[in-house]
C-alpha cells in the first residue's frame, strides 16, 4: 500500500508488473545515519507466481535488492532484530512530517520511522542469489508479492 509520492517507486512497479506490499519479503539491513546522510533500508523482494516449482513451491521470479533511502528521521521505533528479519507488509504514508515507514512482520523486525522523505531504488539480483528466499511461506500465495490470484489447492 502506498499513500504517499516516492521517488522511485514507479520503476518498483515496472519490474515486479505491480505495486509490492513486500509480504515475505526479507530485511537484509538498516543502515542509521545522522543528518545529512541518508539512513538506508534494505530488502530483497521477489515476484511469487501462481505456477510450482519441481518441488512443489510457487516459482518466483524478478529477486531484487530494495533499498528505502530515509531522509530527516524525526522518529524511530525498531523492534524485534534477528537473524532472519521477514515481512508480512511494508508501507509508506503521508506524515505531517513527510512520510511514514511501516514494517509489520511475519518474524524479525518490525517497527515505523517518520522522516522528511524517502525514496527507493531497486538493484536486481542474479539466479544463483534468488536461493537465498525464504521457502517456508512459499507453498501458500503470498498475496502481496503478486497480483491477486486465487489459491492453489
Amino acid at each position: 500500500m502506498i499513500t504517499y509520492k516516492i521517488d522511485g517507486w514507479a520503476a518498483l512497479e515496472e519490474w515486479f508488473g505491480f505495486s509490492p506490499k513486500f509480504h515475505d519479503a526479507e530485511v537484509i539491513s538498516v543502515d542509521l545515519r545522522r543528518e545529512p546522510e541518508p539512513s538506508v533500508i534494505r530488502v530483497h523482494a521477489w515476484r511469487t507466481n501462481s505456477d510450482l516449482d519441481t518441488n512443489g513451491y510457487y516459482r518466483t521470479d524478478r529477486h531484487a535488492t530494495v533499498a528505502f533511502e530515509v531522509n530527516g528521521i524525526s522518529e524511530m521505533q525498531l523492534d524485534g532484530w534477528n537473524r532472519q528479519n521477514v515481512l508480512y507488509e511494508m508501507w509508506i504514508a503521508a506524515a505531517e512530517e513527510g512520510c511514514e515507514v511501516h514494517m509489520t512482520t511475519s518474524y524479525g523486525v518490525e517497527g515505523k520511522i517518520v522522516a522528511k522523505s524517502v525514496k527507493v531504488s531497486l538493484e536486481p539480483r542474479n539466479a544463483s542469489e534468488a536461493g537465498n528466499a525464504p521457502k517456508a511461506d512459499l507453498r501458500r500465495p503470498s498475496h502481496a508479492n503478486h497480483p491477486h490470484r486465487p489459491r492453489a489447492t
